[in-house]
């Protein structure tokens, strides 16, 4: 009944979903899970079969669900947690795990009738992961097969400090050599982000630059407060080739800066908050950036005269940031570049904060351990997952274009029968 064209397949791909050997003109449930360390998230839709008794995911218009236009991978951009999630709990996958699922179809009266389990790799089987941990430098590199030399792709270190695998695998299934690292909250590193060390940071693109298999063309990539990072090492760094960022904030500001401001003290170990903390301790989600904006301090805000105006920029930013005004933030960014005269490619999208990388779950809120609260990020779930895949996709043109489009790497022996690793311990 269930047909998938590939139930093995690489994070970014898109998938053919059919069903067939349906009654004609009845209503059938598609349901979609997550099999994550998390739990179990979950997207669904109820379709309606062809006078064949055929349902073709691509074409067929959802009669109610997580998502409402015709799309093959709309249950995947709109997986949700459940109650099998812990409340707050984000699905960030550091480790760049595999995703497992498994669809299931039911008929009208939940019968469950087929059900495939599917796996989706974050990188290429042929791609390499390597550890480095030497005189300072400690990261992982992911590359391509062959000998290269190959343009690469820095990632820089997220607000919460740790080794954050999320995109640089997804890169080097696209040919680049990619390259992430931790920069707190790790053994042998600071604890708080004040204590980080701006050369520490310089050095991993140093170590970078020396690797044999690697090009003269190096860019950065960073989201959010990695975005802010990747703006202030572009003013260092001089020899890089491009920036591509997604909600950088155009300055640091800080909860201590607010505080210090208005005559509150207060402890925090972060300088990337978007938030304010009233008298009586509650975080107002507030889009701190379209009130401070105005009132910037030259020692905290981005050199942009300092960056060469040899190296081009793409900012997205989005319009449903609870975090950090989208619009306000990201119109800050593209005058300050063209300004000093750097050509700046920017994108206004109506996603949430957190805008990653295809079929990454959404979350509108999650847990932050530095202030012991849920911070809320904004979007709606089927418009946020649908960004995601474009916004991916303009970001890896962007490269190409401004880095060189690396060779494709060659078709991988794929598994035809995927099993659910852990899938027992779920509580639904």
């Amino acid at each position: 009944m269930l047909h998938v064209d590939k139930v093995d397949s690489l994070l970014a791909e898109k998938l053919k979903i059919s069903a067939s050997g349906l009654t004609p003109f009845l209503n059938y449930k598609f349901e979609l899970r997550l099999h994550s360390s998390n739990g179990i998230l979950r997207s669904y839709c109820i379709l309606k079969s062809d006078e064949h008794g055929n349902i073709e995911l691509s074409t067929a218009k959802p009669i109610r669900g997580t998502y409402i236009e015709p799309d093959p991978m709309g249950l995947f951009m709109t997986v949700e947690r459940t109650d099998d999630v812990s409340y707050g709990d984000m699905v960030k996958n550091y480790e760049a795990e595999p995703f497992y699922y498994s669809l299931r179809l039911f008929s009208e009266s939940e019968e469950l009738l087929d059900e495939v389990n599917l796996k989706k790799r974050w990188h290429h089987p042929l791609v390499a992961e390597i550890e480095v941990k030497q005189g300072g430098i400690w990261g992982v590199i992911y590359k391509p097969p062959g000998p290269g030399p190959f343009p690469c792709i820095i990632d820089t270190p997220v607000v919460d400090g740790r080794l954050c695998k999320t995109h640089a695998p997804l890169s080097a299934s696209e040919g680049f050599l990619s390259f992430c690292f931790p920069m707190l909250d790790e053994p042998r590193l600071p604890k708080t982000l004040e204590d980080v060390d701006i050369e520490y940071l310089s050095k991993h693109i140093k170590y970078v630059q020396s690797l044999p298999y690697c090009s003269d063309n190096i860019g950065l990539y960073g989201i959010s407060f990695a975005g802010l990072i990747a703006h202030h090492l572009a003013t260092k760094h001089p020899e890089l080739k491009v920036v591509a960022t997604t909600n950088g904030p155009g300055a640091f500001y800080s909860e201590k800066d607010y505080m210090r401001e208005n005559g509150k003290p207060i402890e925090c170990e972060t300088m990337d908050r978007s938030l304010t903390i009233t008298e009586n301790g509650v975080l107002e989600n507030k889009a701190i950036f379209s009130d401070l904006i105005g009132r910037l301090r030259p020692e905290t805000s981005i050199k942009w005269e300092n960056i060469s105006t040899n190296i081009p920029f793409r900012v997205l930013s989005s319009i449903d940031d609870w975090l950090v005004d989208g619009v306000t933030n990201g119109a800050y960014i593209r005058d300050s570049l063209l300004k000093t005269e750097h050509k700046v490619e920017i994108e206004f999208v109506n996603s949430g904060h957190v805008t990653v990388i295809p079929y990454n779950p959404h979350h509108n809120f999650g847990f932050n351990k530095f202030v012991n609260v849920n911070l809320g990020f904004g979007g709606e779930t089927s418009t946020h997952g649908k960004v995601q895949g474009t916004a991916w996709e303009n970001h890896i043109k962007f490269f190409k274009k401004h880095l060189g489009s690396p060779k494709s790497l060659p078709e991988y022996e794929r598994d035809t029968m995927i099993s659910i690793p852990g899938r027992v311990g779920s509580k639904l």
